[in-house]
């Protein structure tokens, strides 16, 4: 899980790459699941969202996949992640798109005013971190939890990429809070006779919770 002693490591890492892209512009830093899963994301996002919806990253990064939103004339655009240096680094990535926010904010520590609104929640590797984390049992209900409470009810979407976690398995976790939208095709591959996926990519709307009594 090399992506993943990425994120446990993520400050010494991100500093590493903002060095590497002050002495080299075109040196951006890893793309999490590669360009390919990141264009099939803001390919979904041109087709389905309009240009002025509030989108944030989860755990952005480099803040690539808001360079290429900021491209296709998004602009209402938001990136999170826990470690300072990669804010640093989308920050220096994304200079020429000031419009794009970058956040240092633990999505599982977020409370009041830090948690907001926004049409999109976009999550590439985030969850699959947490997941394999040593708390995961409590921080992936957690974290369900925080994108729930950020998503719009009304016509909000959490699209969500994952290479550890089938579609069916995603749906079944997500069940309680979410519904599916659309299933996004991707690679499939065979193996012993069974067929998988090289990533899944699943848009979910959210449901509205339902009060105790009702």
């Amino acid at each position: 899980k090399q992506w993943y002693q990425r994120r446990v490591r993520g400050d010494q890492i991100y500093v590493k790459e903002l060095e590497n892209f002050k002495d080299n512009d075109q040196d951006v830093g890893e793309i999490w699941f590669g360009e390919r899963t990141e264009q099939k994301l803001v390919n979904w996002l041109v087709e389905n969202v309009e240009k002025d919806k509030p989108i944030v990253d989860i755990g952005t990064g480099n803040g690539h996949l808001l360079t290429l939103l900021a491209e296709e004339g998004f602009i209402n655009l938001t990136g999170i992640d826990y470690a300072a240096s990669s804010v640093s680094l989308a920050r220096a990535v994304n200079s020429e798109f000031p419009h794009i926010q970058f956040l240092c904010q633990n999505v599982l520590e977020a409370t009041g005013e830090a948690v907001q609104r926004h049409h999109v929640c976009v999550d590439k590797g985030t969850y699959d971190a947490i997941s394999l984390s040593s708390s995961s049992a409590t921080d992936r209900i957690a974290y369900k939890n925080q994108i729930h409470s950020r998503v719009n009810p009304e016509g909000g979407y959490f699209l969500l990429a994952s290479v550890n976690w089938t579609v069916e398995e995603l749906t079944n976790f997500y069940s309680d809070l979410f519904t599916v939208h659309q299933v996004l095709p991707c690679k499939q591959f065979t193996f012993g006779g069974v067929t998988g996926r090289d990533v899944s990519i699943v848009a979910f709307k959210p449901t509205v919770r339902q009060l105790a009594g009702s």
